[in-house]
């Protein structure tokens, strides 16, 4: 709270060249984000990195050449470099002696150092390296560009808005080849797609966007924007088209809200390093958070499915238990059977009670006529599947309890009269123990799909 109420007076009071400065973090992060999503499902993430730090050379060479830092000179040469960059990692990648993650580490460094020593022995240029890494987007705004007299705005906004509708474009155009190419590349050449040249067209316009971003917010902020807004989206969704969305969504929140941070901090933090720092800080919110793949989400499925399982082996014990003709049975003799804890135990009937499915009285517990009924579910779908792999795979008795022991838990009525006519309705499992009937309707229920996950449109 104490940095949002900062964010929102900051904003508030923002002048126009403050406004020129979030649009063009807007362009850069949004046309960032839009290929880097690409670069994500290709686990090329460090594409990126090496062609923002690989255009250097190319910088301080147009400078040598020009005797200045030239705005379309150093582009120029940035350009022949960044585009220059994927060709080398992937000569070293071909001759077959050295893998793709090592030939990016080498170029990008190798590049990167003989940049920084050029720079260093130009004496009459000036190029500040933190620069490089953290640009001056903060000074964008005052880059103007005037034609006839008329000023059209910063030069920055025009050049990455350009940028931005090309990216655009490419992929609108080259959607279909582009999933196909990124997700069965052998699919993509059997259909004749050419996904060589599609690749090469990607790093392209990762080149170009990498470049043009690199002279307003340096190094630092671009490989965050190719990487963080993708990673993020990739948590968030399986469409492809989806991913696109909010990637450049997340984009743009990392712009703004990373703005609102270095106003809030009062100005003494890089603008560029601020935007990265919240490229991060909503990654790890999606981290953690992702309704499907969150981490902290997946931590709490897995303890209520533990929860779920504890509680379920109750039942089904209890349902043998009255199978033999006895109802109650004591609460150290269930600990026992099922190798629970009595703290377990107790957090487990609790639950149950309130579901109106246990009875518990003194040390002894049994089963209500609901809880039968969901008792007798679970065996049956325990015994029906010891019958099926007896049947099917010839497996002997002794080796089907705890396949059956885990399967009872995810077959749902359905499921088991599905099964069960399978097996042509079998009276008895391979133990000679009686199958008990069905309870409910399988109408009642859905099967659950238990598909792997999977990047669709």
């Amino acid at each position: 709270m104490r940095l949002i109420l900062p964010f929102a007076a900051s904003f508030l009071g923002l002048q126009s060249y403050e406004w020129w400065v979030v649009a063009i973090g807007v362009l850069v992060c949004v046309s960032a984000a839009l290929v880097g999503c690409f670069l994500i499902l290709r686990k090329m993430a460090l594409m990126g990195d090496a062609i923002s730090h690989s255009v250097l050379p190319g910088i301080a060479v147009a400078a040598w050449l020009t005797g200045s830092l030239n705005s379309w000179a150093a582009f120029i040469g940035a350009s022949i470099v960044g585009l220059l960059t994927p060709v080398f990692i992937d000569l070293l990648k071909s001759s077959g002696r050295i893998h793709e993650d090592a030939s990016l580490g080498l170029v990008f460094t190798v590049l990167f150092s003989v940049g920084v020593i050029m720079i260093a022995n130009m004496g009459n240029i000036h190029l500040d390296l933190d620069c490089v890494l953290y640009g001056e987007i903060a000074t964008t705004p005052f880059d103007r560009w005037v034609v006839g007299g008329v000023d059209l705005g910063p030069r920055p906004f025009w050049t990455l808005g350009v940028v931005l509708l090309l990216n655009i474009s490419f992929i609108a155009v080259f959607y279909k080849e582009l999933k196909i190419a990124t997700f069965d590349p052998a699919l993509a050449a059997s259909m004749g797609m050419r996904p060589k040249l599609i690749h090469s067209m990607l790093l392209g316009m990762v080149a170009l966007t990498t470049i043009a971003a690199f002279e307003s917010v340096g190094a630092i902020i671009v490989v965050a924007m190719l990487i963080a807004p993708g990673a993020a989206a990739y948590l968030l969704t399986d469409r492809l088209s989806l991913m696109l969305l909010i990637a450049a969504i997340v984009g743009a929140l990392c712009a703004l809200l990373g703005y609102g941070m270095a106003l809030g901090l009062g100005g003494k933090v890089s603008i560029s390093g601020s935007m990265a720092a919240m490229a991060g800080i909503l990654f790890a919110s999606v981290f953690l958070f992702s309704p499907r793949y969150g981490v902290l989400i997946q931590a709490w499925k897995r303890v209520k499915l533990t929860q779920r399982l504890q509680q379920e082996h109750i039942l089904a014990t209890l349902y043998r238990h009255e199978e033999k003709g006895s109802s109650w049975l004591a609460q150290g003799e269930l600990c026992d059977t099922l190798q629970l804890s009595l703290k377990q135990l107790h957090t487990a009937g609790q639950n149950l009670l309130r579901q109106g499915l246990l009875l518990w009285e003194g040390e002894s517990l049994r089963l209500t006529p609901t809880g039968s009924d969901r008792g007798s579910e679970l065996v049956r779908a325990h015994r029906l599947w010891e019958t099926y792999l007896e049947r099917k795979f010839g497996l002997p008795p002794d080796h089907l309890h705890r396949s059956a022991d885990e399967m009872e838990h995810f077959l749902s009525p359905a499921m088991q009269e599905e099964l069960a006519h399978s097996l042509d309705q079998p009276e008895v499992d391979p133990h000679g123990t009686p199958i008990p009937q069905a309870k409910r309707s399988s109408s009642e229920f859905q099967i659950p799909n238990f598909t792997s996950r999977k990047m669709k449109d």
